[in-house]
């Protein structure tokens, strides 16, 4: 068994695309996941990012770093706009990484961060921005408490570049 290690994930989605798919069709829709996922590659490996897997239209991915997770995630919302927002939600902790998946109760927290998201917005838990705060390039928005489906109620934060 693999001992758990710290480590930040973060999960992705596409705004809308349901909605996208009900009015485009399974092959527009299919294109524009092929593509999104062709721009977000070279940018989560640059920061030493790893795709752990696909979910239908977004990813699940983990970095060792926490500033790197953020900086990706910036970067990602900033690339991907159309025709569909990208969100993103980051948490991090102890997960259990395995050779093709990561495990975890950040895992669980990562993902209903990312619910908490609007297009091109990049939310974090409150524990991401101790982490790393301060942080240049990088600034928080005001924690808000909120109810997370199946998780302890905790406080998260936006996340923009700064200015």
């Amino acid at each position: 068994d693999a001992p758990a290690q710290a480590i930040t994930v973060m999960f992705t989605d596409l705004e809308g695309f349901t909605h996208f798919t009900a009015t485009q069709g399974d092959e527009v829709a299919a294109h524009l996941i092929a593509e999104h996922q062709r721009l977000m590659g070279p940018i989560v490996r640059s920061r030493g990012g790893h795709i752990v897997k696909r979910i239908g239209d977004g990813l699940m991915l983990t970095f060792p770093a926490p500033e790197a997770a953020l900086l990706a995630a910036l970067e990602l919302v900033e690339a991907i706009s159309e025709p569909l927002r990208l969100r993103a939600g980051l948490h991090v902790g102890e997960a259990v990484v395995t050779r093709d998946d990561v495990l975890g109760h950040v895992v669980n927290v990562a993902a209903r961060i990312t619910e908490q998201a609007k297009g091109g917005q990049v939310m974090a838990s409150v524990a991401v921005r101790e982490a790393v705060a301060p942080m240049a390039g990088v600034r928080f928005g005001r924690a808000r408490r909120a109810k997370l489906k199946g998780v302890e109620p905790m406080s998260l934060v936006r996340v923009e570049p700064a200015p």
